[in-house]
């Protein structure tokens, strides 16, 4: 009996001990002494439950064989506590024990295979996000790709808190999308006005109508009722210059609204008819139509919080003006 307790109580002690070594590298990386150490420990476990065995094995031929009955006591005590061992080995962390012992016996730096739930979470609502925005399978990084730089992740980050703050989409969202890809020009304009009642980001905003996306042109379209607008106010150089401004203003706000990103897969292009609202000889109320714009984005987010004189708004996009009649001389 007196081996038993002996064995028993270096199986417990040395377990114990590699135990709390487990957790240790959990918060502090490993030192060279504490991978020996921890190497020897385990092996000094390894041949305790050799020897607990071979002792079990002993002690059944001495009460079998030989006839000893006092063997019987100390195959109750081993039948006790291995059944105990066994019942609570997750209480007794033994999956990580057990792993973290098979790297230390070859004396590997290695820590046990532990789940931070916190970054499972993130990423189960990072891919929750994607299949919600896109149709195409979450991107999984393969093995003989570089890791991403801290730009890129930072990059990253700012997209996630982007998809995190932005607005709800339309009710009508799912019918918009399936129209967009069976190709047909799609309204947007309810919903636009809906949203735009509480989030102007620009003060023309409330002028807009006929929004539409084009997934042929791959554009977003609408037309656009410029304030005081007039066949006369158009022939001043200085109030098209600020006619400009204000349009490119308007722009690269669009460009960057938070609520145009759910469409972001089917434009990349604005379209933009500009017009006045004048009265006749007659006193009658009537549009006309004097500019056309058309603009990629691409130029709209190199020069997002950059300076860009608007005067040169034709330079990054086509203008057609008044019918096709030159622009006014800058002032």
């Amino acid at each position: 009996m007196g081996l038993v307790l002996t064995n028993f109580a270096s199986l417990v002690g040395s377990y114990l001990v590699l135990r709390n070594i487990t957790l240790a590298t959990t918060t502090k990386e490993q030192t060279a002494v504490m991978i020996t150490v921890a190497g020897f420990i385990s092996w000094f476990f390894i041949f305790s439950v050799a020897a607990w065995v071979l002792l079990t094995l002993y002690l059944i031929f001495a009460l079998v064989v030989l006839g000893s009955l006092g063997a019987i006591y100390g195959l109750v005590f081993i039948g006790f506590f291995s059944g105990m061992a066994f019942q609570f080995n997750e209480v007794l962390d033994a999956g990580v024990v057990l792993y973290y012992i098979r790297e230390t016996a070859f004396f590997r730096p290695m820590k046990p295979k532990s789940m931070i739930f916190q970054e499972e979470l993130d990423k189960k609502e990072m891919r929750d996000i994607h299949r919600e925005i896109a149709d195409t399978p979450f991107p999984v990084m393969k093995t003989q790709k570089r890791l991403p730089t801290e730009k890129e992740l930072q990059k990253l980050q700012r997209e996630l808190h982007a998809l995190r703050q932005r607005p709800a989409r339309s009710d009508r969202f799912n019918n918009e999308i399936r129209s967009l890809k069976s190709g047909a020009i799609t309204s947007i304009a309810d919903p636009w006005k809906v949203y735009t009642f509480d989030h102007k980001f620009h003060d023309w905003y409330a002028e807009m109508s006929h929004v539409e996306i084009d997934p042929a042109r791959r554009a977003a379209q609408f037309r656009l009722n410029v304030p005081n607008a007039s066949e006369k106010a158009l022939q001043d150089a200085m109030y098209v210059f600020r006619l400009k401004q204000e349009l490119y203003q308007l722009l690269q706000v669009l460009n960057t609204d938070p609520w145009l990103l759910w469409y972001n897969e089917y434009f990349d292009r604005f379209l933009m008819t500009l017009y006045g609202v004048e009265s006749d000889s007659f006193g009658h109320t009537q549009l006309f139509v004097f500019m056309k714009i058309e603009i990629l984005r691409a130029p709209l987010t190199e020069r997002e919080g950059r300076f860009f004189n608007a005067a040169d708004l034709h330079t990054i996009s086509a203008i057609a003006f008044n019918h096709g009649s030159p622009l006014p001389e800058k002032p």
